[in-house]
């Protein structure tokens, strides 16, 4: 078996699964019990939640909000600001390289009468902040960049957009840093709203965060019963909550090796991908180097996927998310090109990639192509 899609969810990590299997011994109370070992586990998560804060070098002006995942995270962030009685019209401002989440909550806004404004980008995919500035205004509320496209590669000029962003008293910026923690620094201090999920970083899936300044006050979406935040009810999950503590802490201690690593993977990628013929790369070498997109001109990126698959090779069209679509809009919205979005082909990396893997798609798909 190859793996390389990583981008999309990357194997639990043995420390993981160890935290999760100790933490779901000893914390067996419900964290919203008023006995003693619900306050244990209570203080357990509480903990847990600042170390992780620490780690992400955030101040005490943040706190986090666990929830299901990046998905959910998105929603909040979204629908816990607009949903305010003084957000009931006004100025979303985003771009055409975000998350199906992000998408789906600006077509919904649309439709509900609020001014949802596309950022235009330059041939590299990355925001006109010239055209930023333009569209920032009295009326702006939201502004939603993600970090980096999870299809491309493109990095976001996040410094510049939060620094605009903090000029308009009414306006919150949101970014979905999901591809970037743990693969490269960040500076997330001064964004308002962050979101982030563990399976991306070796953590186990079902859950995420929602970081936000304690002054951007958000609606609950999830309502009913005690918890542990008033931003989402329900029973929270302790051993869920501490793996992803221990997924955190791991790809922070490993990010400048992995990164180094990964990078030389992505430069072999490329040389041995060039010597196929029907290629052109979507991904530049200046993009994050987890992920490395390309078009196999000529061909259908599904059908490539699926001959892949039927060898025990495992890579994707598209983000998982859109996984049944037959062209990456990410890779529309960068070329304007439908024959090069309807072939585009997404291999994504981590420090267990090989070159060995490497050499075997190479020959896979020479294969294919011939």
């Amino acid at each position: 078996m190859i793996y390389l899609d990583y981008a999309a969810t990357t194997p639990v990590s043995p420390l993981v699964l160890k935290t999760f299997g100790r933490a779901t011994k000893k914390y067996i109370a419900n964290p919203n019990s008023g006995h003693g070992l619900g306050l244990l586990a209570a203080d357990a998560i509480e903990k847990s939640l600042r170390k992780i804060r620490r780690l992400l070098q955030l101040s005490s002006a943040y706190e986090l909000v666990p929830t299901s995942g990046a998905t959910e995270a998105n929603n909040l962030a979204w629908q816990g600001w607009l949903s305010s009685p003084e957000h009931q019209s006004g100025q979303i401002i985003t771009t055409a390289f975000e998350h199906s989440s992000i998408t789906a909550n600006a077509n919904h806004y649309a439709r509900r009468g609020y001014r949802v404004d596309i950022l235009k980008t330059d041939a590299h995919g990355h925001v006109d902040l010239n055209h930023l500035a333009q569209l920032l205004g009295p009326e702006t509320l939201l502004v939603s960049v993600c970090s980096v496209n999870s299809e491309i590669g493109n990095r976001q000029p996040i410094d510049q957009i939060k620094k605009m962003v903090r000029n308009y008293p009414k306006a919150v910026f949101h970014c979905d840093v999901t591809q970037t923690i743990g693969k490269e620094p960040i500076e997330l201090e001064g964004i308002d709203l962050i979101s982030l999920t563990a399976h991306k970083i070796y953590g186990i899936k079902g859950v995420g965060l929602l970081i936000k300044k304690k002054k951007v006050t958000l609606q609950a979406l999830i309502r009913g019963g005690h918890s542990t935040t008033s931003y989402r009810r329900g029973t929270p999950t302790t051993e869920l909550v501490l793996s992803m503590e221990k997924a955190v802490a791991l790809a922070m201690d490993h990010l400048e090796n992995n990164n180094a690593y990964v990078n030389e993977i992505n430069r072999y990628a490329r040389r041995k991908l060039t010597e196929i013929g029907h290629i052109v790369f979507n991904s530049e070498e200046r993009d994050l180097p987890y992920v490395l997109n390309f078009s196999v001109l000529g061909h259908s990126s599904r059908a490539i996927v699926d001959y892949f698959s039927q060898r025990g090779i495992y890579i994707s069209n598209h983000t998982a998310c859109e996984s049944d679509s037959d062209l990456s809009t990410a890779v529309l919205a960068l070329t304007h090109d439908e024959a090069r979005a309807s072939s585009s082909i997404r291999i994504s990396f981590a420090a267990l990639t090989t070159k060995d893997e490497i050499d075997a798609v190479a020959r896979a798909l020479k294969e294919y192509v011939e």
